[in-house]
């Protein structure tokens, strides 16, 4: 707080305000000193900066001198926005438009030492009352004593002044600032033979070489008239000093570019260029001038572009239409020269041309080199360098891309080294050497291929002699398998011919047990029918029986009939005899009925023996009728058991033949397995037989890498070949 911002010596701060005092506009340098920023400051009383060890009267002597239309100088001790203070000598003059007074502007620079020490010794003592304002103010003469002569004079000066501090660099603002200094001297000139103050002189010798900071000490109206000059063309230097120094800045940047530049007018005459391109046509001169003989470097300037070029006229119809940067190429005399063309527009109108010149050659150069390398790159040729000369950045690239080839021929080298080692079967190599960044990267992949290569190869190794045992494992099993599979499928053949006997005769057994149960079920049929007949026979002999018996009885009442009738024939005789003659054709009749009778008698004894005999042959054939009934019925149930178990044989015989025919054409499946398997055992023992000799082989391969390991599991098998 309250400490001295120190002002840059050749700042020049500036700022306008309005009748009421209010901030309008700045410059740069106003809000630097002021601290702060723009919009703290637009439209802000310009009081913000005021110092409480500025007296009151010396702002009350300022605005009255303003406003009264005359230019008013002081040193000034203003405040920051900090609090921080810094000391200027203020110019500040009114601001007029059509005769009146519009606004106010104050330019401003650092005060010197003296000036601050004077200024704070006054305000001190004014503040103390010691001291009253030291300012006076001539009487208004200006009109009256500001003559004709006097007012060109100064114009001229002040125009002049105003276009050198402006840094204006055109040729035809130069003749203006020429002409009006020269014009403005003559005047002052003219006066200085008339009596004029030397202070007066000495203040238009300051003002004619730009020293315009300090007041005019001449208190006469023509003081007056020169400080009001003096101001104007200090606010009109302050109102350009940042342009100012933006063109210093380009001026100097322009000077100092490392890029070759060149500024033409319109009709393509030249009217500058920098050191560096001046530089680089010294440096070609003799190389430009093999075909530009009269190429000289002090004669470019005033020149036209037109010597670069062998056809101008189309050179100036491309230029003369530019509207934005165009760009060509020229090859002259070996020199590659690559030019930008910039056109200056005023509106519409073409005022000049900025052309950029680059000289290519070292880099068309460096170019054809580095696309040659890579050529050779590409056909695998590592060991080609750029060797054109080269400086600079171009030096840079040259050596980078040197750095590289060899960096890249080192690690194919390496590369190489290990590859040839591998396919000698040599696998013990690494790449020790050292690189960086993708060669680092590659480096490391190919040293860890080798590693995981041998790990393979050992693996490899081991793995062959175990798939070697294996195999010739696999081909002794196969062998006694095969065997083995041969004898099955002989007894499979056996068995298949045996079941085949076996079926044939279960057939033959089931066709016989067939036949036989239809025999049986016929022959149980007939012994139905002759139980049956049997039957009818036992009912016909029981019935014979029954009529013998009734005709026993018919023939026993036969024989009481003819006993009877005897009886009856021999009481007839009796009493015919004791009838005598009369009785005898009775006793004939009674003869005659004795003999039938006697006849019957003997007929029915026959009959009753012939029927007793019948009914006892009758009772025997019932006997026996019986009995063969008897035995039918059990030749029925035997011949029926029979039947039944010759369908039950006849049936499991079907079965037995289904079952047969099953295991037949499982033993034909089995057979045909085994014959596939047969097959396939010899498949497999060829198939093992060759897997032996390829782990041989394999063994002999691996044999050709040197891991530096040894496998444990090495056997020598056998060529089965």
């Amino acid at each position: 707080m309250d400490n001295e911002y120190q002002l840059d010596k050749d700042v020049v701060i500036l700022s306008t305000a309005d009748l009421a005092g209010n901030i309008v506009d700045f410059n740069k340098g106003f809000v630097e000193a002021s601290g702060f920023t723009e919009s703290e400051l637009k439209g802000k009383p310009h009081n913000i900066l005021r110092h409480p060890d500025m007296p009151k009267e010396a702002f009350k002597d300022l605005w009255q001198t303003i406003q009264s239309g005359k230019p008013w100088f002081g040193i000034v001790k203003n405040k920051r926005k900090n609090g921080d203070y810094y000391w200027v000598a203020a110019n500040a003059s009114p601001i007029c438009e059509n005769g009146k007074i519009t606004g106010y502007v104050s330019v401003r620079y650092p005060a010197t030492a003296e000036q601050k020490q004077t200024a704070s010794k006054l305000y001190a003592d004014i503040r103390a009352s010691k001291q009253k304002m030291p300012w006076t103010r001539p009487e208004s003469m200006l009109k009256r004593l500001f003559s004709t002569g006097v007012a060109i004079g100064m114009g001229l000066i002040a125009i002049g002044l105003l276009v050198v501090q402006t840094g204006f660099n055109s040729l035809t603002a130069l003749a203006l600032i020429l002409a009006a200094i020269s014009s403005g001297v003559m005047i002052f000139n003219q006066l200085r033979s008339q009596a004029i103050p030397e202070t007066l002189m000495g203040g238009i010798e300051d003002l004619a070489n730009g020293r315009f900071k300090e007041p005019i000490q001449d208190r006469s109206a023509w003081g007056f008239a020169l400080n009001m000059v003096r101001s104007r063309i200090a606010e009109l230097a302050a109102r350009n000093y940042d342009a100012l120094q933006a063109s210093q800045v380009l001026a100097t940047a322009f000077e100092a570019a490392s890029t070759n530049i060149m500024v033409a007018d319109e009709e393509f005459t030249i009217q500058q260029m920098n050191k560096s391109l001046k530089e680089m046509f010294v440096r070609n001169e003799a190389q430009l001038q093999q075909v530009l003989p009269n190429f000289s470097v002090e004669k470019i300037i005033g020149s036209n572009m037109d010597i670069f070029h062998k056809n101008p006229q189309h050179q100036r119809q491309v230029l003369s239409q530019l509207a934005k940067p165009w760009t060509a190429e020229l090859d002259v005399a070996g020199l590659v020269l690559s030019l930008t063309v910039v056109p200056i527009k005023h509106g519409e109108r073409t005022v000049g041309y900025v052309v950029e010149w680059l000289d290519r050659t070292e880099e068309a150069g460096i170019s054809r080199e580095i696309v040659r390398i890579m050529d050779k790159m590409q056909q695998g040729k590592y060991q080609h360098r750029v060797t054109v000369e080269a400086e600079g950045e171009l030096l840079v690239i040259k050596n980078a891309i040197n750095n590289s080839m060899e960096s890249l021929e080192s690690a194919m080298k390496d590369i190489t080294r290990i590859v040839v080692a591998q396919s000698q079967g040599d696998l013990r190599n690494q790449i020790t050497a050292d690189y960086h960044g993708e060669l680092r990267t590659l480096k490391e992949a190919v040293n860890t291929s080798a590693d995981k290569l041998v790990e393979v190869i050992v693996r490899a190794i081991e793995s062959s002699d175990i798939v070697s045992s294996a195999a010739h494992e696999v081909s002794s099993g196969s062998l006694s398998l095969s065997q083995r599979v041969q004898e099955q499928a002989a007894a499979l053949e056996q068995t298949s011919a045996t079941m085949d006997e076996m079926s044939s005769a279960v057939e033959n057994n089931t066709e016989n047990a067939h036949q036989t149960a239809k025999v049986a079920q016929e022959v149980q049929v007939q012994a139905s029918q002759g139980a049956a007949v049997m039957k009818q026979t036992i009912v016909a002999m029981n019935s014979i029986q029954e009529s013998s018996r009734k005709i026993f009885e018919i023939v026993g009442l036969i024989d009481g009939i003819a006993f009877q009738t005897n009886l009856l024939a021999l009481n007839a005789a009796v009493e015919a005899a004791r009838a005598g003659d009369e009785g005898r054709g009775f006793a004939v009749v009674a003869g005659e009925v004795r003999a039938l009778a006697q006849k019957s008698a003997a007929a029915a004894k026959d009959i009753k023996e012939l029927i007793d005999e019948s009914v006892s042959r009758i009772d025997d054939g019932t006997k026996l009728a019986s009995q063969s009934e008897k035995v039918l019925q059990g030749i029925n149930q035997s011949v029926h058991s029979v039947t039944e178990m010759v369908s039950q044989i006849a049936q499991a015989s079907a079965e037995q033949f289904e079952g047969i025919k099953q295991v037949h054409l499982a033993i034909n499946q089995i057979d045909s397995a085994t014959q596939q398997n047969a097959a396939l055992v010899e498949e497999t023992s060829a198939s093992s037989e060759s897997l032996s000799e390829q782990a041989r082989l394999l063994q002999q391969d691996m044999a050709f890498f040197n891991t530096g390991e040894k496998s444990s599991l090495t056997k020598t098998l056998p060529d089965h070949s």
